[in-house]
């Protein structure tokens, strides 16, 4: 009898288990497309993830690129104000330079209609060779100090007869 009885818990957990795999291979048929599915994901995921990491590293270089950019830029701007200084300090000494050419309020100015004349050639003494009159004396100008003052009275000038041809102003 109890041979019997456990023939017949046999079969019946037999019969169960036959119900059971067959579930379970039902199962796994509706599982398999989920887990197909699922690697695909996995795939498009990683596919965009390698994107990701090639824009994060153009990005990266981009910003590299504008750092030496920048950097460019300081040194640049430095230089532009260290020539800036440079030409102010040009700029100053040409305004020195001009005002020291700069005519003041109570220097004489006479102004005189010029005439074209022809040009003379320059007479030649005795033996060939040309006459050399005295130039100008140099007289230091002793009013302000700065530059130089040129006799070019009437009484220097009749000595020089090469400037006689020459209107003087």
């Amino acid at each position: 009898e109890r041979s019997q009885e456990a023939a017949g818990e046999i079969s019946e957990l037999s019969s169960s288990s036959v119900d059971i795999a067959e579930k379970a291979g039902g199962l796994l048929g509706q599982i398999l497309p989920d887990i197909q599915k699922t690697a695909e994901l996995v795939q498009e995921i990683t596919a965009a993830s390698n994107e990701m990491r090639t824009g994060s590293d153009q990005i990266n270089s981009a910003i590299q690129q504008l750092d030496q950019v920048i950097q460019r830029n300081a040194g640049v701007s430095e230089e532009m104000a260290a020539t800036s200084e440079e030409l102010s300090g040009q700029a100053s000494t040409l305004q020195q330079a001009v005002a020291f050419f700069k005519m003041t309020d109570n220097s004489r100015r006479v102004q005189q209609t010029v005439h074209a004349k022809p040009a003379k050639a320059i007479p030649e003494n005795g033996n060939g060779a040309k006459k050399v009159t005295p130039a100008p004396k140099l007289v230091t100008d002793q009013s302000n100090g700065d530059g130089i003052t040129i006799d070019m009275s009437d009484e220097v000038s009749k000595k020089d007869r090469l400037d006689a041809e020459f209107e003087s102003y």
